[in-house]
This record gives C-alpha cells, sequence and structure tokens, in this order.
C-alpha cells in the first residue's frame, strides 16, 4: 500500500467549516442537523473527535470532508439514499481500504444515476457497489477523486 502524498493545510474542521467548504465547493446547502444525521446513521464520521457531550465541537479530519463531498456528489448525481448507503455497506465489507484510507489510494468511482460502481485495474473494469454487486459494467460517468481531494485541500488553504 502506497503512503499518501496528499497533506491538507488543516488537519480538523468544525461542523460550519464543513458545511461552507461544502456549499462553495458543491453549491450544496446541508445544515448542522443533516450533518449529524448522516453521521449518527454511519454515513460519515467525525473521526478527529466524534461528539463528546456539550461544549465539545465535533472535529472532522479532510478525509472526513473527502468522503462527504463524494457521498453528496452521488446523491446529487440522482442516486438514491437507500442505493448510497448499500454502495457504502458493500465497499466497507469488500474494498475497506477505500474508505478507511481514502486519500492513500487512486479512487475512481462513478455512477449512472441508478448503480454506483469503482474502477478498477486502472479504470479499465466499473465493478457494481449496489444493484448487482460485484459484477462489471461500462458506459457509466467518471468522478475523479483525486481532483476532488486536490479542490478540498485548495478551498481550505484559500480559507485559512
Amino acid at each position: 500500500m502506497k503512503e499518501s502524498n496528499v497533506r491538507p493545510i488543516k488537519s480538523a474542521f468544525q461542523s460550519g467549516e464543513v458545511i461552507e467548504l461544502i456549499r462553495r465547493l458543491d453549491g450544496i446547502k446541508i445544515d448542522p442537523v443533516r450533518l449529524h444525521y448522516y453521521e449518527k446513521t454511519g454515513l460519515i464520521r467525525a473521526s478527529v473527535r466524534p461528539a463528546q457531550g456539550c461544549g465539545k465541537h465535533k472535529l472532522y479530519s479532510f478525509a472526513d470532508l473527502v468522503m462527504l463531498r463524494w457521498f453528496l456528489q452521488l446523491r446529487k448525481q440522482g442516486l438514491s439514499m437507500q442505493k448510497v448507503r448499500r454502495g457504502i455497506s458493500y465497499l466497507r465489507r469488500n474494498m475497506p481500504k477505500f474508505i478507511e484510507k481514502p486519500l492513500e489510494h487512486e479512487l475512481f468511482f462513478v455512477t449512472d444515476g441508478q448503480d454506483m460502481f469503482a474502477l478498477v485495474n486502472g479504470g479499465d473494469e466499473a465493478i457494481s457497489l449496489v444493484r448487482t454487486p460485484g459484477q462489471k459494467f461500462f458506459g457509466v460517468m467518471v468522478y475523479d477523486f483525486k481532483k476532488m481531494i486536490d479542490d478540498t485541500r485548495e478551498a481550505v488553504a484559500q480559507a485559512a
């Protein structure tokens, strides 16, 4: 496994910063209640510091921020919440390294609005993660995860 060469300028983000970066980068408006719901239901997590009671802010890592952006882009492209959950669940069971350490891999995920796919073998094959998990498929829209990481990094640098 190769070491990530992505070094974010900032290593922890409060909820308000996450919400603002998502709005600025993707034009997607989410509120703190929705962000908390995503965390409570296991779609994302505040991995730097989870909720610890009154007066302590949750802190999200750079990787958490990138994963949230990815999740929201899938929703924006028409994937239902149920399908996104199914795809993430499949990834966690069968390809955990992509969820646990997303910055260490060159990731490409695609969607046709009905299914979520992981590009494997250098992008030559797309594997279904939702409708028919494990089945190969072609003819889908590509999301460049590295570009998403770089865009997020640049936005964080500008906000600092």
